[in-house]
């Protein structure tokens, strides 16, 4: 995903920053605000020495210590990208920023005001590239140094190379995989309309359940097949049983062949029965009872477990309570 860079009044604002270096006095301040996706975010520019600006953010609705410390410094020959010295609270409490691959919405707001020319930046599945004027692109590092022409001048880290080669490795894998998967969704649709046509379903699987994007589709190849007989198929694994308030429960774990062939990953249902119907319903419940899906991890054992991750409950399960 592209990052926005205003472009239109850059070289104005450049401009007008390097007035201030070369004729400014002392205490001199000039102030930018970003554009759309930045708001309350002020960027005070600062005269601090007879050849040195320092850049401070100013956000209208929090405060913090790191808005004494500059997040920039700037010299007639280059603008310093400077490591945070406190937690980057605008993003997350309790952890630092990354130094590779990631910077502050502070700085990203200095870049969108399109003061340093010919640079992109893109966010790319899980880190920040930034090409400069060279066309050399590398993963954000901290401290970083740009010349006003928006070329490196500083010795690029290993670590910045390596990861934003990582970044586009991972970005072919999601989208092969992500074509893969559309072509099985695409396949599964064809021969589920020939089966329609036909009164003919001998062409299809159990397992073809699983190729299918769509709920409406995905619903009525299961009541063709049977839920019993499509968890018979994968060889379901009973967890644990457990009654609760009149329903029973069991937590149901398989192996699941994903469209990469040859890949599988361990996935969880949990299977419920309606007392009043005797209908039988699955749900896919997270492998881990962490609040994130994680394919590999696996520490949801019992029903009870899976029902507080469902529900949102953080330590127990909480039954709920009809109200009259």
């Amino acid at each position: 995903m592209s990052i926005y860079i205003d472009y239109q009044y850059g070289s104005a604002r450049a401009q007008r920053l390097q007035h201030l270096l070369l004729n400014g006095k002392k205490g001199d301040l000039i102030t930018f605000y970003p554009g759309y996706g930045y708001g309350g975010l002020g960027l005070n520019c600062i005269k601090i020495g007879s050849k040195t600006i320092n850049v401070y953010a100013n956000v209208r609705y929090w405060y913090s210590k790191e808005h004494q410390t500059p997040i920039l410094k700037l010299t007639n020959n280059c603008i310093t990208f400077l490591k945070p010295r406190y937690k980057n609270t605008i993003l997350d409490n309790s952890v630092h920023v990354k130094t590779i691959g990631d910077i502050s919405w502070m700085l990203k707001g200095f870049f969108n005001l399109g003061i340093i020319p010919n640079v992109s930046l893109v966010y790319l599945r899980n880190g920040t590239l930034i090409t400069d004027s060279n066309k050399t692109e590398v993963a954000s590092y901290l401290p970083m140094k740009m010349s006003w022409n928006g070329e490196f001048l500083d010795k690029i880290p290993k670590a910045a190379k390596d990861f934003a080669e990582q970044c586009h490795k991972v970005d072919k894998i999601i989208r092969n995989r992500n074509a893969r998967a559309n072509y099985a969704n695409t396949r599964v649709v064809r021969l589920m309309k020939e089966a329609k046509k036909n009164d003919n379903w001998s062409k299809l699987k159990t397992s073809d359940v699983f190729s299918l994007n769509n709920v409406a589709r995905r619903t009525e190849l299961i009541e063709h097949f049977g839920i019993e007989t499509i968890l018979n198929d994968l060889n379901a694994e009973i967890v644990d049983k457990d009654e609760i308030d009149g329903r029973k429960y069991e937590l149901l774990r398989f192996i699941f062949h994903t469209p990469t062939e040859g890949e599988t990953v361990p996935a969880t249902y949990l299977k419920m029965i309606n007392p009043s119907t005797a209908e039988t319903c699955i749900e896919g419940v997270s492998n881990n009872c962490s609040n994130e899906w994680n394919q590999r991890e696996i520490t949801m054992n019992t029903v009870k477990q899976a029902l507080a991750w469902r529900d949102g409950d953080l330590n127990e399960y909480l039954v709920p309570i009809a109200l009259t």
